[in-house]
C-alpha cells in the first residue's frame, strides 16, 4: 500500500460495505470473526459504518444486521435509510415504466422479478430462477401483478441470455441493466446506483467523497468506486472492479477487510 493511499486514509469518516462475497460468502454465509472487531473499532474511532448492497433491507442477513451498521443502501441506492429505518432517499419505478418492462418481459419470453421495498416476488419459479436467487432470497413467492400492490424499486430478468439481452429503446432511455448473475440482471432506474444511494448519505452527514472508503466485488459497485475517496476491491472481484480500485485486497476468506484496514492504519490486531 503506497503512502499516498494511507495519507488519503486519515481524512475517512465513513465505510461502506457489500454483503455478498465482500462482508458474507453469498454461498456458505461464512462471515469472518475479524469482521465484528472492524465495526467495533471503527464505531470506537467515530467512523460510520454502513452497507451498500444490491440487496433489499428485507434480504440483509441477521449476522449483518447484528454488526449495528448506521446506514443501509439498499436496492442499489433505491431505498436508504438509517439503523432505525428512517428513510434517507428512495427513488421509485413509475408503475407505468414498470408495466411496460412487464410486457417487455412477454414479448422477448423472460421471467421477471418485482422489488418493493420490503418484499419481492417473481413472476413465476422455475429450477433457474431458484439458482440465482435462492442464495439472496431463499423464501419468495410468486406474484406477477405485485406492482398492482406495492411500490416498485427495482426489477430482475431471469433468462440464459447473458451479455446478448438489452433493454430495447423504449426502456433503455429511464432503466438499465446491472448483471449480477449469469441467470439474472437487475433492473434499475437510469440515474440510480449504489453511488447515489452513497451520496445520499454523505450529503445527509454533511461529508465530502473524499470522506468516503467503500469495499466492494461486483458490476454494481462500479459507480460507487469512481465516488468514494478510497475504493477497495476484495481479491476474488470482477476484473473491471480491480481497474478501478485504490487497493486491492485478499479475499474475505483471508480477512481482507481487516487486513485493508490495518494497512491504512485504521484499526489494529
Amino acid at each position: 500500500m503506497d503512502a499516498k493511499t494511507r495519507y488519503k486514509a486519515k481524512k475517512i469518516k465513513i465505510v461502506f460495505f457489500d454483503i455478498d462475497d465482500t462482508l458474507r460468502n453469498v454461498e456458505t454465509g461464512y462471515v469472518p470473526a475479524s469482521i465484528t472487531r472492524v465495526f467495533s473499532q471503527l464505531r470506537e474511532k467515530g467512523i460510520y459504518t454502513a452497507i451498500a448492497s444490491g440487496r433489499g433491507i428485507f434480504g440483509v442477513p441477521e449476522e449483518i444486521k447484528a454488526l449495528q451498521p448506521d446506514f443501509y443502501v439498499t436496492l442499489n441506492g433505491s431505498y436508504v435509510i438509517d439503523r432505525k429505518e428512517n428513510v434517507i432517499y428512495e427513488e421509485r419505478v413509475p408503475n407505468p415504466l414498470v408495466q411496460d418492462f412487464i410486457a417487455w418481459t412477454k414479448q422477448v419470453g423472460i421471467h421477471y422479478g418485482l422489488v418493493g421495498s420490503h418484499d419481492a416476488k417473481l413472476s413465476t419459479r422455475t429450477d433457474m430462477i431458484s439458482e440465482a436467487i435462492n442464495p439472496i432470497y431463499p423464501d419468495l413467492d410468486v406474484d406477477p401483478d405485485f406492482h398492482e400492490k406495492e411500490d416498485i424499486y427495482q426489477m430482475w430478468t431471469f433468462e440464459d441470455k447473458g451479455d446478448d439481452l438489452h433493454l430495447p429503446d423504449s426502456l433503455s432511455d429511464k432503466l438499465r441493466m446491472v448483471r449480477w448473475h449469469e441467470h439474472s440482471s437487475d433492473i434499475v432506474p437510469i440515474s440510480g446506483s449504489k453511488a447515489t444511494g452513497v451520496e445520499k448519505v454523505v450529503e445527509h452527514l454533511g461529508l465530502k467523497p473524499e470522506n468516503v472508503m467503500v469495499f466492494g466485488d461486483g458490476l454494481n459497485d462500479l459507480e460507487l468506486f469512481d465516488y468514494a475517496g478510497i475504493s477497495v476491491a476484495m481479491g476474488i472481484s470482477h476484473d473491471k472492479i480491480k481497474e478501478k480500485a485504490d487497493y486491492i485486497t485478499k479475499t474475505l476468506e483471508e480477512d481482507g477487510i481487516f487486513d485493508a484496514l490495518e494497512g491504512f492504519g485504521m484499526v489494529e490486531k
